[in-house]
């Protein structure tokens, strides 16, 4: 369907072109268990990838293909819920944007070997949960290769798509309704222009932050909830100033709170004159090398209290980029991973980008965060605003009432089969269907499917493991001296608390990540195995012996590579810098 290039008014209103609809489909019910297909994972993930290259290559023109879009991608997550592709597309479909189109040799292969699986998926000896996956798949496949010359033996919807992916009258072309622009030459309609506040609602206030701190007695880090105290002041006239306790009016900071500063002046028209903030947190002191820019996001939900009175309610791990984005701090699985462990409920509010992550956290069975918190996703400042709020107006009220009912429900109920319940599976369905950036009713969903991956994700295994080599980072610096035989340098505990937490990734690793883990056990073993060349003697003149100096340095340069290969392939070399070498061995 075309739309047409110009609205024309009736009634008092602006029609605008004719929008397409699309709905995002579901976390579930998925009609089979990924367990229990009679393929294996690499089979499951390339039909996944093919399956997303047949959905590009749909035009979405039409309610008909815009639902096959839903159910190729919806298909492709139960398959890979891994499939970034797939997200990726589900959100520029929802934008009514169209994802590039296929090569066409690789749009013939995905063909070809989608319709091959397809075969041994719908044999009767392959199982019931295959022969499901087949239905599904013989729907999608008439749709995207109707000239096949098994396309109409799947004419007919066979898959069990209900409450997974919309029916195909909710895919239908809407008319947009705007309300006419008041001509300004008339004098008449319109509402008054706001008038820019010259006054705090509230000139203190504090919200708690995930905030990494080191402790001064041990140089441990860890995640703590920390308040962060918002006094304002306002002078009349001048520029917005930002102060941070130990900092100052940080240059450091500058450019994120300008991002920050731009982004509030759009939602509220303009800000106070003179208006100077300053953040303090209490005995804590604010990193930059470990927190980066993530005061940002807490600091646009303090500026939004004073601003309208309204304290809000929710806590972000979220930084403000250019253009009043949200974006993903540093190091952010682990942070996420440290959130999960503490204590507490209450609402958190992410990026959007965090989508790709959350799956992950079912993986390592933590589905418990997503009940205990309410998670939601935001992809600007003006949407983790209007979600921090005490009630949400709107769609997002009805959900979290929505959520906040399921909970109830679910008290003191044991979370697997709670979440499994076909009860609970629809009320979580038509909570995203209401919202769907609830990411808490999404995993959830997602976990009581039966359809969460076993395995990581590379990029979030190879964050993982740089964890558990974190011990390990000793090398960088490590030097023996003259009369060290006697010294093990923490050599042996390193070890033991890399391995174990190594050992304990074994089971969350596909066979073709085995690479990264093998390279992190061999990191390990250079550790005992040096700590056992130290402890013997040196030469007879008191020396350290060459053997020893060499050891070190082939361990240290093995540490070195593992961190590199790692932060490759977890694509976050801006967090992580690989260590330096600490000097000479002797």
């Amino acid at each position: 369907m075309r739309c047409f290039s110009r609205g024309f008014l009736m009634g008092g209103a602006l029609l605008l072109p004719a929008m397409a609809a699309f709905v995002p489909p579901a976390e579930g019910p998925v009609p089979f268990r990924r367990d229990k297909l009679p393929v294996d994972v690499d089979t499951m993930t390339a039909l996944s990838r093919q399956v997303i290259v047949l959905a590009a290559a749909e035009d979405g023109e039409g309610a008909g293909e815009r639902r096959a879009v839903a159910q190729m991608a919806a298909l492709a997550l139960a398959l890979d819920p891994a499939n970034r592709q797939a997200r990726d597309l589900i959100a520029a479909a929802a934008k009514g944007e169209k994802p590039g189109t296929s090569d066409e040799k690789e749009l013939e292969r995905a063909r070809n070997r989608a319709w091959q699986t397809l075969s041994w998926l719908e044999m009767p000896e392959a199982g019931t949960d295959a022969n499901a996956l087949a239905a599904c798949l013989g729907d999608v496949l008439a749709v995207a290769d109707p000239r096949h010359p098994k396309a109409k033996e799947h004419s007919g919807e066979k898959g069990a798509w209900k409450d997974w992916v919309a029916a195909k009258e909710a895919f239908q072309t809407k008319e947009a309704v705007k309300p006419v622009e008041p001509d300004p030459e008339s004098g008449d309609g319109g509402e008054k222009p706001v008038k820019p506040a010259e006054t705090l609602a509230l000139a203190d206030l504090e919200l708690a932050m995930p905030l990494w701190v080191q402790n001064v007695e041990t140089g441990e880090e860890s995640l703590q909830a920390v308040k962060v105290t918002f006094h304002g002041e306002l002078s009349g006239k001048g520029k917005t100033e930002f102060m941070v306790a130990g900092e100052g009016v940080s240059e450091r900071l500058a450019k994120p709170f300008r991002a920050l500063e731009t982004a509030m002046t759009a939602r509220h028209g303009s800000l106070p004159s003179g208006l100077t903030v300053s953040l303090g947190f209490g005995k804590a002191t604010y990193s930059l090398p470990r927190n980066g820019n993530a005061l940002t996001g807490t600091t646009a939900l303090l500026l939004e209290g004073a601003l309208t009175g309204k304290v809000p309610t929710a806590i972000t791990l979220a930084q403000v980029g250019e253009g009043g984005k949200l974006e993903l701090p540093p190091k952010f699985w682990k942070s996420l991973k440290a959130l999960a462990a503490m204590p507490g409920g209450g609402r958190v509010i992410l990026p959007e980008q965090a989508a790709e992550f959350l799956p992950s956290l079912l993986t390592m069975d933590q589905a418990a965060f997503f009940m205990k918190r309410e998670i939601l996703l935001a992809s600007t400042v003006d949407e983790l605003c209007d979600l921090a709020a005490a009630t949400p107006e709107g769609a997002a009220g009805d959900a979290m009432k929505r959520f906040s009912e399921i909970r109830k429900v679910g008290e003191g109920k044991a979370l697997g089969t709670f979440a499994a319940h076909p009860a609970t599976q629809q009320r979580l369905k038509e909570l995203t269907d209401v919202m769907p950036k609830h990411a808490s009713a999404r995993m959830l969903a997602l976990q009581g499917s039966g359809a969460r991956a076993r395995f990581l994700p590379r990029q979030v295994l190879a964050r993982e493991i740089r964890t558990a080599l974190e011990p390990a980072a000793m090398l960088a610096n490590l030097q023996i001296k003259n009369g060290d035989d006697e010294a093990d340098h923490g050599l042996d505990k390193a070890h033991e608390t890399s391995r174990t937490m190594l050992d304990a990734l074994s089971g969350y690793i596909d066979i073709r990540d085995r690479d990264l883990h093998k390279a992190a056990l061999e990191v390990t073993d250079s550790l005992r195995t040096l700590s056992r060349l130290i402890s013997k003697e040196e030469d007879n003149f008191g020396n350290v012996t060459p053997k020893k100096m060499q050891a070190v340095k082939t361990a240290r340069d093995g540490y070195q590579k593992a961190i590199r290969d790692l932060t490759t392939a977890a694509g976050d070399e801006a967090d992580y810098p690989l260590p330096k070498a600490g000097g000479d061995d002797n």
